[in-house]
């Protein structure tokens, strides 16, 4: 599993955050781009301002391999990829396509699973892996067993938007209570205890 999990920022049901999420996927045309370009921004400036956070966290002097979790429903070029790979310059000298998704990797259910990827091998680097969505977790914890199976050292996940769902169960007692504390730039569940 990885060493830590960071959040950009929620990405509630049915807002705008969860809406541009996947709007940069399947959005068509000028739109599309839009989005992604956004994405991108936002993704470059919290690294700018937390990659040594995470790095401190995981115990690491730097992160340095960055590569993404690779989609598992047959999307052959993944914007999530060209973002990070090109458009981030933040992570895109360190980028390598380290993971395959299994050819039975949607059949995995809901669960993490060391055989949903396979990765390259890894000499004890330590990874930033990127994912989009965060929603049950499964897919980028599999990914990050993929990668310490692979040889990595420390795997820590930034991902762009927490999905939640407010109708389910007390989440929308917790969003309430994270609603009070603005998002900010120069915070991260990291830097900040209480934004978590």
């Amino acid at each position: 599993m990885a060493d830590a999990v960071i959040p950009v920022s929620l990405a509630l049901k049915g807002e705008q955050y969860a809406n541009e999420l996947w709007r940069y996927k399947n959005a068509a045309g000028p739109q599309q781009q839009y989005f992604r370009t956004g994405l991108a921004a936002v993704l470059w400036r919290f690294l700018d301002r937390h990659e040594r956070c995470i790095a401190d966290h995981c115990s690491v002097p730097a992160l340095r391999v960055v590569t993404t979790v690779p989609s598992t429903s047959g999307r052959v070029d993944h914007p999530l990829r060209t973002m990070v790979s090109v458009m981030v310059g933040a992570t895109r000298d360190r980028y390598r396509d380290m993971l395959i998704a299994a050819p039975n990797a949607s059949e995995l259910g809901r669960t993490a699973s060391s055989l949903r990827y396979t990765s390259e091998a890894l000499r004890d680097e330590s990874v930033l892996l990127v994912d989009d969505t965060w929603t049950t977790g499964n897919h980028a914890q599999s990914a990050a067993s993929a990668l310490k199976a692979a040889g990595a050292g420390r795997v820590a996940v930034v991902v762009l938007g927490r999905h939640l769902n407010t109708d389910f169960g007390d989440t929308a007692t917790h969003v309430e209570r994270a609603r009070l504390r603005q998002f900010s730039w120069e915070s991260c569940v990291l830097c900040n205890p209480h934004s978590g």
